[in-house]
């Protein structure tokens, strides 16, 4: 079976909401009587979640054939490419500079060099200023022109040598930009396959590198792109080294780097936000809470500037970035009630960048706050949170997670009294998690607990039960062999609340 073609509407999903209504007044402009069919197409396939050839093909006028649609879709499709194009160029130096290349390039073509010289001047400012050494070729070449044509009346070489000096210049700042981009993919990409540097030929190799003087060399370097390139790896360096306080090094000095130099963060907006988000990690590891709720404010304005509005995703990245540390920072300082009274902000995040958000972190952002309801006496609260992650997950996604909403969910449905319903669940977990590694002891001694409590006769079984698990906890020092399950669900925490509560 042919593959149906989906351009037009992926590129309409990735569209940012101001590049859509841009679009939308571009090809009104130019519709005829009534609406142009490729406008009325591109609305349609905006109202779709999924791409669904038929249903389109249904609402055109006419329901086109087949063939008529193709042409349609890649009509659209051109259109859209095109009107993008018009929209950056009014936003992007780098646009703006390849209009202006292409610009002296025709007048070249029509014989008006005053004009062409003209346009690279303007061309030449620009690239200056904003340093984008990756275009000095085309405009050499263009220069090349202006010179050769004065040949016959040059009566001295030096603009020839003034040329093959800004040539080799070019070459020697396009390899340096190279050299800095290879070095931080490589270590990037070493990350994306460990994570952590555990040893042996790749930490060694990547030691060698960040040690060499190549490297080095780019914190010194006359480009702003090398110095980002070389802090960005640097910082990836020693998070996978497990050094939080020298990745946050690195990471303040690229903020100052985009802070103290304006064109970064209007060419490279993306990096900046990355950049932001690191170091605010960096703080929540070293429990630097003054600085990081600083940052947080910070990363939450940041979708209002200007510059970050042609960002596609800056708000629902800044979104998710700021909720899920703002509710880890609450839980890891024992704030409950500073995480609770996040909670309604977050549900509104979620209700408006659902479609945006990766299924993974919304699914975690619901954890988090039914956790704090949890610890905090809401269990109402935190079993409607739950539910919303317990709807959506899937099978062999998130498994880990899915396993501590399961506990959680019996928890809470304790809490709620709901003890008719436990002895189901608490079989349905056994079952679900009795293949699942790592095999926790704590799980088994959280479920054996939950048993023997639905099977209290009075006060003194219930107070007996709770006591047990602790007493358990803290004789196998289960916090400290199973680090990863208290993390999830505190149960320590849990049975100084009940003790509070007088049970």
């Amino acid at each position: 079976m042919k593959k149906v073609n989906a351009s037009a509407f992926q590129l309409i999903q990735a569209m940012a909401p101001a590049e859509k209504r841009y679009f939308q007044q571009w090809a009104g402009r130019s519709a005829g009587e009534g609406r142009n069919q490729y406008l009325q197409l591109f609305r349609i396939l905006n109202r779709q979640p999924e791409y669904d050839e038929a249903a389109a093909r249904r609402q055109m006028p006419g329901q086109p054939g087949k063939g008529h649609f193709a042409v349609l879709k890649r009509q659209l499709y051109e259109h859209l490419l095109d009107c993008l194009g018009q929209y950056h160029r009014r936003n992007s130096p780098q646009e703006l500079l390849k209009r202006k290349l292409h610009s002296a390039q025709i007048l070249r073509e029509k014989g008006l060099f005053p004009l062409m010289q003209q346009e690279i001047k303007a061309s030449r400012k620009l690239l200056g200023r904003y340093q984008l050494n990756r275009h000095l070729p085309e405009l050499l070449e263009l220069e090349r022109s202006l010179v050769e044509r004065n040949l016959s009346q040059m009566k001295s070489p030096e603009p020839i040598k003034s040329w093959k000096s800004g040539w080799e210049e070019s070459l020697a700042a396009l390899e340096e930009e190279g050299r800095q981009a290879f070095f931080s993919m490589q270590i990037a990409h070493q990350h994306y396959k460990k994570i952590q540097l555990a040893g042996g030929r790749e930490s060694q190799a990547l030691h060698a590198l960040v040690n060499s003087e190549e490297f080095m060399a780019g914190r010194r370097s006359p480009y702003l792109r090398c110095r980002m390139d070389h802090y960005r790896a640097l910082s990836t360096f020693y998070f996978m080294q497990r050094q939080p306080e020298l990745a946050l090094e690195a990471n303040a000095e690229l903020i100052r780097l985009f802070e103290s130099n304006n064109i970064l963060a209007e060419l490279y907006p993306q990096h900046y936000l990355a950049a932001l988000n690191n170091i605010l990690i960096d703080q929540f590891q070293l429990r630097q809470w003054p600085q990081l709720e600083e940052g947080l404010k910070k990363l939450k304005s940041l979708p209002a500037l200007p510059v970050f509005r042609k960002v596609r995703g800056a708000g629902e990245k800044a979104f998710e970035q700021s909720a899920m540390l703002e509710l880890n920072m609450h839980l890891a300082k024992k704030q409950l009630g500073r995480g609770l009274a996040a909670i309604p902000e977050i549900e509104a995040g979620l209700q408006r960048y659902s479609r945006r958000l990766a299924p993974h972190n919304q699914q975690t952002l619901w954890y988090l706050m039914a956790y704090i309801c949890f610890l905090q006496g809401e269990p109402d609260k935190g079993l409607e949170l739950l539910n919303e992650l317990l709807q959506a997950r899937k099978k062999g996604v998130l498994e880990e997670l899915n396993r501590f909403a399961n506990l959680l969910q019996l928890m809470l449905h304790y809490e709620l009294g709901n003890h008719e319903l436990l002895p189901y669940l608490i079989a349905s977990v056994r079952r679900q998690h009795q293949e699942l590694n790592p095999a926790y002891r704590s799980e088994q001694l959280l479920l054996d607990c939950l048993r023997r409590l639905l099977s209290a006769a009075d006060r003194k079984g219930v107070k007996d039960a709770l006591n047990k698990l602790g007493e358990s906890i803290e004789n196998e020092k289960l916090t400290e062999k199973e680090v990863r399950f208290f993390e999830y669900l505190d149960l320590v925490q849990w049975l100084k609340n009940k003790r509070e509560e007088g049970v």
